[in-house]
């Protein structure tokens, strides 16, 4: 185990449920490695609100401040993007649902810029993506996704289910049709997002969010597909239960049991609970979500740092999904579905997408016997 992870799990939970920083475990300390790790895990903000009271190396309180208000400032930056954003969508008439990101923050932790976010994420319907594209990059936005042609019917072919744009503030911008890529099995292969939505105040414009229950679970689905690899995504959840005490639970239970993603859930809560001391209803985790607890905690507390290595992602991803179709559908979904890679290699008009589905096995042994040991031995 890594001391710098427990501190930081340890300081984390502390900052959650309260009470006072333990000084002790703060001897010897490796100060670099934790605030690398925070970086990493995107708690930041969190660390630094946590540690103000407690003795630290100069330079080490240094650092995390300025990481602290390169992070809030970012925050910040985002916030007005989204607002730039709303008006655009607002004046073409496109709906749109803000997910995770600054607003996201607000909730949770009380300001704009008190959680880490990589980028704007926002959920929209899937018949207006290429009348978004057209609009976002006449209005100087760079697309960044990769397109196997350029035409309207390319946009809406990402295996992902979003497509991702740069701002000239270099604000990236992911616009999502579906809440969770087809490949992966949740509750939203049986809902949209768009049935329970709330308005959220900023800056003049009323922005849509999930309500309180989607909102839960695509934050549990969005974690449980990376493997949990951030402690900044079990940190939203754990805060969320603390922010959101009546919840409807049932409702919450059964649509998981229904889509047959409820052990999807109970690691989520779980997780939430054991390490951040998270308040969840009385739920039993059975044998396998208990030993999916202890593979994520393990690897959490052992101070590994995303991404997650594809093997183990994938074992991992095999173990979590519930019955075979989602295993077979998020094997051929990985294998199978061609991806930007693709795109970027071959470039296909979409008469001929077809072809992309062979093509991309055979990208990827061609990949695997490149970069073979055997190979590299004889190069």
């Amino acid at each position: 185990m890594s001391r710098e992870a427990q501190f930081l799990v340890a300081t984390l939970r502390r900052f959650l449920v309260g009470g006072a920083p333990c000084e002790r475990a703060a001897v010897d300390l490796d100060w670099p490695a934790l605030l690398r790790l925070a970086q990493a895990h995107a708690v930041t903000p969190m660390l630094y609100s946590a540690l103000r009271d407690v003795p630290a190396p100069q330079e080490f309180a240094q650092q995390l401040r300025s990481s602290y208000e390169t992070s809030a400032l970012k925050s910040l930056t985002q916030s007005g993007e989204l607002t730039r954003l709303a008006e655009k969508f607002e004046e073409h008439r496109i709906a749109f649902v803000a997910l995770k990101g600054p607003l996201l923050s607000q909730y949770l932790y009380g300001a704009l810029g008190a959680r880490t976010s990589g980028d704007i994420d926002v959920l929209v319907k899937m018949e207006d993506v290429p009348r978004i594209r057209n609009i976002l990059v006449s209005s100087g936005y760079r697309l960044s996704s990769a397109l196997h042609w350029n035409s309207d019917s390319a946009c809406v072919r990402s295996r992902e289910a979003e497509i991702s744009f740069q701002s000239a503030a270099e604000v990236s911008i992911d616009v999502h049709w579906r809440l969770m890529p087809p490949y992966s099995a949740s509750v939203f292969d049986q809902a949209s997002g768009w049935e329970s939505l709330r308005p959220v105040p900023l800056a003049g414009h009323d922005i849509q969010t999930l309500a309180p229950e989607p909102l839960l679970l695509f934050l549990c689905a969005h974690a449980a597909k990376h493997m949990f690899e951030r402690l900044g995504w079990i940190c939203d959840i754990a805060r969320f239960l603390h922010v959101t005490p009546n919840l409807d639970w049932a409702r919450i239970i059964e649509q998981s049991r229904h889509a047959r993603s409820l052990r999807q859930l109970l690691l989520s809560l779980h997780l939430a609970n054991d390490l951040l001391g998270a308040p969840i209803p009385n739920m039993d985790k059975d044998a396998e979500v208990a030993r999916l607890t202890q593979i994520v905690t393990d690897r959490l507390m052992a101070g590994a740092t995303p991404p997650v290595p594809a093997l183990e992602s994938n074992r991992y991803t095999l173990r979590l999904l519930e019955t075979p179709a989602q295993r077979l559908r998020y094997l051929a979904g990985l294998y199978l579905t061609p991806s930007e890679a693709e795109y970027r290699a071959l470039k296909l008009p979409p008469p001929l997408f077809f072809l992309y589905y062979p093509f991309r096995p055979l990208r990827l042994i061609w990949k695997y016997v490149k970069n073979s040991p055997a190979s590299s031995d004889e190069n």
